[in-house]
């Protein structure tokens, strides 16, 4: 097993231009030979900004409307110059951090492929075998047209069964493991809801079947939730609301202030958290109707790799360092 998840400390990358692609260079921050970035998007706005990502040199031309009061993790695939591009409607509006990378065993493509379900209301199988080959996890992109849009992710054969609204752009990290023959699941309430496969995994990390309920008991306040397995460096954080999108938070145990207090809406996101070296990661919600599930988590070997910009944490804009 090799480690392909790295988490840095959150740092701020800020595009250089609204209302169009802009190239986001986050070389200063990752390994050389990273495959991609794991960001947290926070919408300051108080009301929808269109957001989009890809990878550079992609001529995907997705960005909709991220909710308002929003936030959520995302993971975008990145050239061999470390390279990524947004599209923000609002450069002052729309906060991106980058909070960890991959490296080999985790693949993206330059062109998402679309995996799009042509019937709603029910779990279909998802076969990503001809653009995953030996994948054990999925990296999803999720679009819809209204904010009552649902949709789901499990892994195949899984029992879960949660598909609340999401918003009109989805998601942009939506991360769930496949089978053997890289077959997932999914649910959409409207056939207007699209999955666009951005990534793959194929080492490093561990998925559930059944994802594990960590959820809290009590709101307000940031309590530890249920360790993650022995190893894990990251977990895969299913959050789900349904009904009301609660504010809530996710982050590493003993960390606050400044970045490490974001607490915003969402219906139903996927975070991808660093926890500690107890596999703890601390969550906070605004009511108990707001549940997390762990569909999996990423793992460091015996003998990792060290993470040559964990302590880094300058700002970017139009990514220079400042």
């Amino acid at each position: 097993m090799a480690q392909t998840f790295f988490p840095i400390t959150p740092t701020e990358i800020t595009a250089g231009a609204s209302g169009e692609w802009t190239p986001m260079d986050a070389s200063a921050l990752i390994a050389e030979g990273a495959t991609g970035v794991i960001l947290h998007v926070v919408n300051t706005a108080g009301f929808d900004r269109d957001l989009g990502l890809r990878k550079n040199g992609s001529t995907d031309d997705r960005y909709t409307d991220a909710d308002g009061v929003a936030h959520f993790w995302a993971m975008i695939g990145v050239d061999g110059d470390r390279i990524f591009e947004a599209y923000v409607q609002s450069t002052t509006e729309i906060d991106i951090y980058v909070v960890g990378y991959t490296m080999a065993g985790v693949a993206f493509s330059t062109n998402a492929d679309d995996k799009s379900l042509g019937f709603a209301l029910d779990w279909y199988d998802i076969d990503c075998s001809t653009e995953a080959p030996s994948a054990i996890g999925l990296i999803f992109e999720i679009t819809g047209v209204l904010w009552s849009d649902a949709a789901g992710l499990r892994k195949n054969g899984s029992s879960d069964d949660r598909h609340p609204p999401g918003g009109e752009h989805y998601t942009f990290g939506a991360i769930i493991g496949c089978d053997g023959s890289q077959v997932c699941e999914g649910y959409v309430g409207h056939i207007n809801n699209d999955f666009f496969l951005v990534g793959y995994i194929t080492d490093g990390c561990t998925f559930n079947l059944n994802a594990t309920d960590v959820s809290l008991g009590s709101a307000g306040e940031y309590l530890d939730l249920s360790a993650l397995p022995s190893g894990a460096n990251m977990g895969f954080i299913e959050h789900y609301s349904l009904g009301v999108p609660y504010d809530f938070g996710l982050r590493k145990k003993g960390q606050s202030g400044g970045y490490y207090d974001i607490y915003k809406q969402a219906y139903h996101a996927w975070a991808i958290v660093e926890c500690d070296a107890s596999q703890i990661i601390e969550g906070k919600i605004e009511n108990t109707d707001a549940d997390f599930f762990v569909v999996g988590y990423s793992e460091v070997p015996a003998v990792g790799l060290e993470n040559k910009s964990a302590n880094m944490g300058s700002k970017m804009i139009a990514g220079k360092l400042i």
